[in-house]
């Protein structure tokens, strides 16, 4: 059933989701280095910065074995990122596998001025939450959706194509009141 069914949401933004493996990997990729940020890139910042320094002190001591340890430490610095993500994108898929239902789940989404209800339904199960705008950790535009953080690690992917009862932008709006935490993309 689609919201718009429901009498619970007549004038609101609604929307739905059903779960999909290749956006759950995309979204694990874009935690990790967006909304992670910095954290994520400590070990290869690290990693280059001691590089460096093996290079200045091999160049001062004219050491050849200092840059040959100082290479090494630049490419894994340089690989690091890319095996994280692929490290990601594998442990995305065996949380999927782990949980039968993942892929039948469907999600549906009501936004209001002050709060999104979230309907989840797998199978004969089915679960409504209420979620104030005040306990959202974060909102991520994004150009195609949006994902917004229920929990530090938790968020719920709402795809701006199947908005009903408003836009992307009238969507975003109600999530500026959230400040800080909405992280509108750029034009």
């Amino acid at each position: 059933k689609r919201w718009r069914n429901l009498n619970r949401c007549p004038d609101m933004i609604r929307c739905q989701y059903k779960n999909d493996l290749e956006e759950y990997k995309r979204f694990c990729v874009f935690h990790l280095f967006v909304a992670r940020g910095a954290q994520s890139f400590a070990y290869p910042i690290l990693f280059f910065g001691i590089g460096i320094v093996l290079c200045v002190f091999g160049g001062l001591s004219g050491n050849s074995i200092l840059f040959v340890g100082a290479g090494a430490l630049f490419a894994v610095a340089v690989i690091m990122p890319f095996a994280m993500q692929a490290l990601q994108k594998s442990k995305a898929e065996k949380r999927v596998r782990a949980n039968a239902n993942f892929l039948k789940t469907q999600q549906f989404f009501c936004f209001d001025e002050n709060s999104v209800t979230l309907k989840l339904k797998a199978g004969d199960r089915e679960e409504e939450y209420e979620i104030p705008y005040e306990q959202i950790a974060g909102i991520y535009e994004r150009k195609d959706l949006f994902y917004v953080y229920i929990g530090k690690t938790q968020a719920l992917i709402v795809p701006k194509e199947n908005l009903e009862g408003g836009s992307a932008d009238d969507l975003a709006q109600l999530f500026r009141k959230t400040g800080k935490r909405f992280k509108e993309k750029k034009s």
